[in-house]
C-alpha cells in the first residue's frame, strides 16, 4: 500500500510540471507557436484566448496542489482524464488529415502529461 507520503512525493514532479504549463509554458506555446503544432486552422484569436484561459486556469488550480497532491486528487484526475482524452483526439485528427501532422509537436503530447498524473494517482488503495 502506497502511504500519503510517497503519493505525494511520486505526483510532485508532475503537479509543478503542470502549474508551470499552465501558468507559462502553454499560453507560450499557443502565442508562439514556434512548432505549428498548436493552432488549428482556419487561425482564430479568440480560440486562442480560450485555450490559453482554461489551461492558466488549471495551472493556477495546479500551484495550490503542489503542497499536497492527495489532498487535491479530484481535481488532479481531472486534469489527468481531460489532458489523456485532449491528446487523443489531437492524436486522431493529427493521424486522419495530413494538413494537421504536424500537431504531432504540439498539443498531442498532452497524452503523456495525463498519464504522468494518472500513473501516480492510480493507488492500491483506491484513492
Amino acid at each position: 500500500m502506497t502511504t500519503d507520503d510517497q503519493a505525494n512525493r511520486a505526483l510532485r514532479p508532475a503537479v509543478i510540471l503542470w502549474a508551470f504549463s499552465g501558468l507559462v509554458g502553454i499560453p507560450f506555446a499557443v502565442y508562439f507557436d514556434l512548432l505549428g503544432g498548436w493552432r488549428w486552422p482556419p487561425y482564430n484569436a479568440i480560440y486562442d484566448q480560450m485555450i490559453v484561459s482554461v489551461y492558466f486556469a488549471l495551472g493556477v488550480c495546479a500551484a495550490r496542489a503542489i503542497k499536497n497532491p492527495i489532498r487535491h486528487g479530484s481535481f488532479l484526475w481531472f486534469v489527468a482524464v481531460s489532458s489523456f482524452t485532449h491528446g487523443l483526439v489531437m492524436l486522431f485528427h493529427a493521424l486522419r488529415d495530413q494538413t494537421h501532422l504536424h500537431h504531432l509537436f504540439g498539443d498531442v503530447w498532452i497524452l503523456a502529461g495525463g498519464v504522468s498524473l494518472a500513473w501516480p494517482l492510480w493507488r492500491d488503495d483506491g484513492a
